[in-house]
């Protein structure tokens, strides 16, 4: 696939260093000459300076023949004009990261064919509608929502409470339509086969039919609550106020902190169901105040990495069951799970993932990396004629390190078993690491010439 990226920011390197190593043909824009220089010591792709907005620079980058053109540089206009520019010229798809939230009638951070372009994304949106679905399922790592919100895979903790350890996955009685997908164990992730055992310390993650999710909650012991009641939040910014008017509208008792008086003003107008609090989210005698201890979780949303780690350093010490911090710089992952903090998101990586959920091959409809990259989750569109199409899962020779987790047709959403016959047009989800994608796209290729 022949790729364009503007903008060398965190969100352009993560995203061209992902596709080159997918083996696609990526060509890199940028007006900065230390941004392009950085790059082209570590990504093998093409460099070009220029104005990625700019006519001349746009066909010396071949965009019109682009099958993907990404404008993510951290003006919104620009990336707008590139990509409605790009598209005139002829690129197949296109994508914006627009951050400006006046461009957006709605919060769902993910926009199709605005002015022409083919995906626009809002970060601060797209992170906020993130960490809603984090403080929904309480006690989880990590959720995400498959084949239109059907399906959905949890990452939980495991503790030595449960009758689910040390004992092989194949006699270990999961709820209806679920399944175990992978493991984490110390940091690595393992896709499981029924001879597998989990062991305490280790991370699920399971998937399955939505309605399903919390009973494997209650299996593993973090059945989430009937309601979550009462969140704290820091930072008044688009995130913070997005996350905390979702909240709102769940019924849910929301606390807004944030430092800036006139922030706090403008927002107890926008805001009639949450309470705002002028006050520094880093102040231990504020905190404690709030009383830590009775909350069902705190998040920290400021544009700060610094004030968004203290304050949920706090929070956690004083006892807040649940915390999640917002981190602009993925590179402090490994030193956030370290210091205890349950969850973190990254705007930047949240825009990547996206970006490259929409790099489609044959007929995928849908990409989602799991572990920074170690695994990821597939979306397919089942075509007649594929060798995965009209014969028992069981007789399908599909490659080891993959499972078939769902599929949802018009015969409903399920976890199909050996005996399941996939028809054309069923959208399957399975999961995989990354060796293993080509063997798997290619049980749901349509053949060529009569052959696979």
């Amino acid at each position: 696939m022949n790729i364009v990226i503007v903008g060398m920011g965190e969100v352009g390197r993560h995203i061209s260093g992902v596709l080159v190593g997918e083996n696609h043909n990526v060509v890199i824009v940028d007006l900065n000459e230390q941004a392009l220089s950085a790059a082209e010591e570590t990504i093998d792709a093409m460099v070009l300076k220029g104005h990625g907005a700019n006519l001349d620079t746009l066909r010396e980058a071949n965009a019109g023949t682009a099958d993907l053109f990404v404008a993510v540089s951290d003006n919104s206009e620009a990336n707008m004009l590139a990509a409605i520019r790009a598209k005139k010229l002829g690129a197949t798809k296109t994508i914006a990261r627009v951050s400006d939230p006046a461009y957006f009638e709605s919060h769902r951070g993910i926009v199709a064919g605005m002015m022409g372009i083919d995906l626009v994304i809002n970060p601060q949106a797209l992170i906020a509608l993130e960490m809603h679905k984090i403080v929904r399922s309480i006690n989880a790592v990590a959720v995400e929502d498959f084949a239109d919100n059907r399906i959905e895979m949890i990452q939980l903790p495991v503790e030595d409470v449960t009758l689910a350890i040390n004992r092989p996955l194949r006699d270990v009685k999961l709820p209806s339509n679920t399944l175990i997908a992978a493991l984490i164990r110390n940091h690595e992730l393992l896709v499981p086969g029924g001879d597998d055992a989990i062991l305490p310390g280790d991370e699920i993650l399971a998937v399955g039919r939505i309605d399903q999710i919390p009973q494997v909650e209650k299996l593993f012991k973090r059945e989430r609550r009937k309601f979550t009641k009462r969140v704290v939040i820091v930072g008044g910014s688009l995130v913070g106020k997005n996350l905390a008017a979702a909240l709102a509208e769940d019924g849910i008792e929301v606390l807004l902190i944030d430092k800036d008086r006139d922030r706090c003003v403008e927002l107890s107008h926008q805001l009639q169901d949450v309470v705002i609090l002028h006050g520094d989210g880093t102040d231990v005698h504020l905190l404690e105040e709030e009383r830590m201890d009775h909350i069902d979780a705190f998040v920290a949303v400021s544009g700060e990495d610094e004030v968004n780690l203290m304050a949920s350093l706090l929070a956690k010490d004083l006892g807040a069951d649940r915390v999640v911090a917002m981190v602009h710089k993925p590179d402090y992952g490994p030193i956030i799970e370290r210091l205890g903090i349950d969850s973190f998101l990254s705007p930047r990586l949240e825009v990547a993932k996206q970006v490259l959920k929409y790099v489609r091959a044959g007929e995928v409809v849908g990409i989602t990396p799991i572990l920074e990259g170690q695994g990821e989750f597939l979306e397919f569109i089942a075509p007649t004629d594929a060798r995965i199409v009209g014969k028992p899962l069981k007789d399908v020779d599909f490659p080891k390190g993959a499972n078939i987790c769902a599929v949802v047709s018009q015969r409903g959403a399920l976890v199909p078993s050996g005996e399941y016959v996939i028809e054309p047009g069923d959208r399957v989800v399975v999961f995989t690491i990354p060796k293993n994608r080509r063997a798997v796209e290619k049980a749901f290729q349509k053949p060529r010439f009569g052959i696979l």
